[in-house]
């Protein structure tokens, strides 16, 4: 503290060499280790980083399925996609054959987010750039490539999970979320339907065909129909379909008709419908009849369809299906199919027609007979009764040129009793041998023989030979007044030039022609003045002109 409070000391003192010594040690510092343990956390970083990722990927990945196809055109490992609602849910990971090299079996990774398409009832297929008649599709798959797209309505449901599947060869008509509902047709014939036709209503298209297929029995087509919501509510008991494939022309009594739907109905076909009479409730499991066109849906009638069956002991020929059934010359219902078929106990052949008929279409008399017969059954009941009264079917032409027939029913007072009428259903309708359709089959055979004796060779051979004499003549006619006739036709020619050489030559004679003319003019009409004088005074070819007279009233007048 003294030492501090000197003023006589310098207040820095400089201390030398042996004094620095000996106050200071030297500071000894001992360099630091490096943390090498840092350097170990980069690749730990780099490890949990990886690990993360192949986390995420494996929490991401969703089942690997098979889908079997019949080619692999344009599919390519790692790069072709899965698709879902145009969202991406997957992709192709290898690409093999099968075990007997007829197919390709694809396998593909789906997201997890995509897991519920691993279920039964998820339909995949191959899309690719298409051109129809139907129009045009699949576009989008020329920039962005082939891929694979997915169709499911099970995707949230229970279904139970499904790794392999089969891919379609084509393209569903609908998607399984599109609104609306299925019907099923039956048919004769397809036609120039096809998957994807489409159907119209009041001709807006409302739906399109699903699929087709012949029944177990291969007898009739039957047609799977979708129709949209809300147009799928129209559809009911009382609808009818028919095709619309094409233009129905039709000439009536009203002129040319000709009807159709849409170019496109005309070219790759399509199917229309329409309510007919009240409205009735739809059947579970409804199928309807496919009519051929819009006519032959109108022609049938509202109300009961009654099956029959007639059997003809005498020739059909002519007899079609669709051929009308008549009453009294009322059309009352139509001829399904014409069969031939044996009769053993009568040891002849006969023909089997099945028919349909629709009391509906006999007018008043069918409002009156309605609550007798609202079943099948009843109105056999009362077909079982007019039979008992005489109702018999005959068979009619319905035209000379084609020969065709048709079946006429009719009360006969006088036929032939019936021992016994079954009110089965069908219910048979005996029937009489025309004896007009005979008639007319002889007449027509009695004409073909007159026509066959006929000696069609002798008047042959008789024109022949006249067409040589004939031939002959002509040859004649031209070696000898071929000759004569052209040397008729020079000397003509010589006379007209002389003609033509005699008119050159008299120029003048038209002038001269004419004074001529003017003299005899002048001589007739002095003529005719002399006949005038003598008319008036006969005796001046006598005594000559008269003198003029006088009188007091001209004198002195100057004539």
């Amino acid at each position: 503290m003294a030492d501090a409070a000197d003023p006589t000391k310098p207040s820095n003192p400089q201390p030398g060499p042996a004094a620095a010594s000996s106050a200071q040690p030297p500071r000894i510092v001992r360099k630091r280790k490096g943390n090498f343990w840092l350097v170990w956390l980069i690749p730990l970083v780099a490890s949990l980083i990886g690990l993360s990722i192949v986390w995420h990927d494996w929490s991401n990945r969703g089942p690997t399925i098979s889908i079997r196809l019949d080619s692999a055109s344009g599919l390519e490992a790692g790069k072709t996609q899965i698709k879902f609602r145009d969202v991406v849910v997957g992709t192709v990971t290898n690409i093999r054959l099968s075990d007997t090299g007829d197919e390709v079996l694809v396998d593909a990774e789906l997201n997890v987010d995509a897991r519920g398409l691993a279920k039964e009832g998820t339909q995949f297929w191959v899309v690719k750039p298409t051109i129809g008649l139907s129009g045009v599709s699949g576009l989008s798959t020329l920039l962005s490539g082939v891929y694979i797209n997915a169709d499911t309505k099970t995707f949230k449901s229970d279904a139970p999970e499904k790794l392999n599947f089969v891919a379609l060869t084509e393209p569903p008509a609908i998607a399984s979320d599109r609104p609306g509902s299925r019907f099923n047709l039956r048919s004769d014939t397809l036609g120039s339907l096809g998957r994807g036709a489409p159907i119209y209503f009041l001709r807006i298209p409302v739906g399109v065909v699903t699929k087709y297929e012949l029944d177990e029995n291969g007898t009739f087509v039957d047609i799977e129909v979708f129709v949209d919501a809300p147009y799928d509510k129209y559809v009911g008991g009382n609808t009818r379909f028919w095709n619309e494939s094409g233009i129905y022309v039709n000439v009536g009594s009203e002129g040319l008709t000709v009807s159709t739907e849409s170019l496109v109905s005309i070219l790759a076909g399509g199917l229309a419908f329409g309510n007919f009479g009240p409205p009735i409730p739809l059947e579970t499991n409804q199928t309807f009849k496919l009519y051929a066109n819009k006519a032959l849906a109108d022609e049938v009638p509202i109300g009961l369809a009654v099956p029959v069956t007639m059997k003809f002991y005498q020739s059909t020929k002519g007899l079609e299906a669709q051929a009308p059934v008549t009453f009294q010359g009322v059309e009352i219902g139509v001829v399904n199919s014409a069969d031939l078929d044996f009769d053993i106990y009568k040891g002849e052949f006969f023909t089997h027609v099945k028919a349909t008929l629709y009391p509906a279409r006999l007018g008043s008399v069918a409002h009156t007979m309605q609550e007798a017969n609202k079943t099948v059954e009843q109105a056999t009941e009362s077909l079982a009764m007019m039979i008992r009264r005489g109702l018999r079917a005959e068979l009619k032409t319905a035209s000379l040129l084609t020969g065709s027939l048709y079946v006429s029913m009719s009360l006969m007072r006088d036929a032939p009793p019936v021992k016994e009428v079954m009110a089965t259903v069908p219910i048979g309708i005996p029937t009489v041998v025309t004896s007009d359709l005979e008639d007319i089959q002889k007449q027509i055979a009695s004409i073909v023989e007159s026509i066959n004796k006929i000696p069609f060779d002798q008047l042959s051979a008789d024109l022949s030979k006249s067409l040589t004499e004939l031939t002959e003549l002509g040859k004649s006619l031209n070696n000898t007044l071929t000759p004569e006739l052209s040397a008729t036709l020079k000397d003509l020619q010589s006379t007209l030039g002389q003609v033509d050489n005699l008119l050159e030559a008299s120029g003048t004679l038209p002038t001269q022609l004419d004074n001529s003319l003017k003299e005899i003019d002048k001589a007739v009409r002095a003529t005719k003045s002399l006949i005038d004088e003598l008319r008036a005074q006969p005796n001046s070819i006598i005594f000559g002109e008269p003198s003029p007279s006088y009188s007091r009233e001209t004198l002195g007048s100057t004539p």
